[in-house]
């Protein structure tokens, strides 16, 4: 038996979360029972409990084989000291979920690259940082300031996870940096290369993130594996939703070191769009991709899936972001979008 905790979060978090509720509720017919527990974090946990992540939400976690999370923030939210992104930041922590993987993947265009995000530092965890007021020119002046900071030992383990992926692919890894300028990409990579002394066999190439910015664009096929900063991965694998059609279409998978992982799609909680079924579902149901294959390692339901959502969205049928990249577009809702997965990942084929 496999302990689910599943957080939906806020915004359209709840309305995304239902669709892989329907096919985790069709796994029956495969005699694959997974126990699935619901709690709260972020905006909806400061509302519950005045803090956007619990104990008892962390014990339940504790608890659990995986957790699977919608999204969280919201302009509800903005207002308060405590923000719901604290929630998530501080759940990364407490597992030491050091590794984000997203699959940057497109089969309409051929495109199958992987971001590799340093999860657990850099500039998001970096102390100090705050926001303070000082007198320059004899005049009350606010100012900010946040903490870029990385060890050796955290750059070595994201380091290492980079080359076996590689080695299972296509051999090429790409760190992105700036170490023309930023001393704690200095150190990046100075360490990559010298991990890269026990993979001689993986091809490494290093490229400064705003010349990135552009080849990922404009020549996306030469990337297979892309590692990177906290800062950097974050940005980066938005801008390469424009691959996809949509950021609504990016899974991802957070590890840590005793294999204990954490599904999210890399949108966020959209709260423009919340409530309107409107949402795109891809990002979370290719999570959950992920989680078969990871989890219950199941290449057969993790495959089937996959094909039940490509098969939907070759058909045309996508919600209102897909709408200038899919081939006889046919707008359907969340729900709908949700059905139409569930049904064929019924079919027996």
């Amino acid at each position: 038996m496999i302990n689910l905790i599943i957080l939906p979060g806020d915004g359209i978090g709840p309305e995304i979360i239902k669709q892989i509720s329907k096919i985790l509720k069709s796994l029956n017919i495969f005699n694959i029972k997974i126990n699935i527990i619901y709690s709260y974090i972020g905006g909806i946990s400061i509302d519950k409990y005045n803090i956007p992540l619990t104990k008892k939400t962390i014990n339940l976690c504790k608890n659990s084989d995986a957790i699977f999370l919608g999204c969280v923030g919201g302009y509800k939210w903005e207002k308060y000291y405590l923000k719901p992104e604290m929630g998530l930041l501080e759940l990364r922590k407490e597992f030491n979920f050091f590794a984000n993987i997203r699959p940057i993947k497109c089969p309409f265009k051929n495109i199958d690259f992987i971001i590799l995000r340093e999860l657990n530092g850099g500039i998001y965890y970096g102390k100090p940082r705050g926001i303070s007021k000082q007198i320059i020119n004899n005049i009350p002046t606010w100012y900010s300031y946040n903490t870029e900071i990385y060890n050796e030992q955290e750059i070595i383990k994201i380091a290492r996870l980079g080359f076996n992926l590689s080695k299972n692919r296509k051999k090429k890894l790409c760190s992105i940096d700036k170490s023309n300028v930023l001393e704690t990409s200095k150190l990046w990579r100075k360490i990559i290369n010298y991990i890269h002394n026990y993979y001689f066999d993986v091809k490494l190439k290093h490229i400064y993130i705003d010349y990135s910015t552009i080849e990922l664009i404009k020549n996306p096929y030469i990337f297979d594996i892309i590692i990177t900063s906290n800062l950097f991965g974050d940005i980066l694998s938005d801008e390469c939703s424009l691959l996809t059609g949509s950021l609504g279409m990016l899974p991802s998978i957070s590890l840590n070191n005793k294999s204990f992982s954490l599904f999210e799609p890399c949108h966020g909680s959209a709260p423009n769009i919340a409530g309107k079924n409107i949402a795109n579902p891809v990002g979370t149901l290719l999570s959950l991709v992920i989680f078969f294959e990871y989890v219950l390692n199941n290449k057969f339901i993790s495959n089937k899936l996959y094909f039940s959502i490509f098969k939907t969205l070759s058909l045309g049928f996508g919600t209102l972001d897909m709408k200038n990249y899919l081939n006889n577009f046919k707008l359907v809702s969340t729900d709908e979008f949700g059905d139409l997965v569930n049904h064929f990942f019924l079919i027996n084929d």
